[in-house]
């Protein structure tokens, strides 16, 4: 006689392989996510560490720093369906301007940077795939764990 077997009803069965994928599918999140960042901070330690670079597209890091602090906010003024498009409020659209103009300047940033010769090309184009990682990183992140009852509670 199995374990579930002795169970009077399904629905503790049910509920508790429910509860089983839900772990195993954060799970894999979770490990998506670090994957993700270790590729970005790897991309942009590149673009630093590599012959004749110099440690100046590190100040990129800030932005990523920046970035989810005004949609952390600015979740607690919108609706409780979380982060959607459909909601309009003064606050939600100043969540998403501040988001977008701290992501265009990480772009931006090393377009400048290489454009005055303070870094060379294959710096920025390292930087800008970081970019891009990172920040698909962080995308997920919010998409994920987006909810306040994202996480099951064990």
């Amino acid at each position: 006689m199995g374990f579930f077997q002795g169970i009077k009803g399904k629905g503790v069965f049910i509920l508790v392989n429910l509860y089983t994928v839900l772990f195993l599918f954060l799970k894999g999140n979770v490990v998506l996510l670090a994957f993700l960042a270790s590729i970005g901070l790897t991309l942009l330690i590149l673009g630093c560490a590599l012959a004749q670079y110099n440690w100046w597209p590190t100040f990129v890091i800030i932005f990523y720093v920046l970035c989810p602090i005004p949609l952390a906010i600015g979740r607690r003024c919108t609706s409780d369906s979380g982060y959607g498009m459909r909601d309009s409020s003064p606050c939600a659209d100043l969540m998403w301007f501040i988001t977008s103009v701290i992501v265009i300047s990480s772009f931006g940033l090393p377009a400048v940077m290489c454009r005055a010769a303070v870094i060379h090309a294959g710096s920025m184009g390292f930087i800008m795939a970081a970019n891009v990682v990172i920040f698909t990183t962080i995308t997920i992140y919010f998409m994920t764990f987006g909810s306040d009852d994202s996480l099951p509670s064990f």
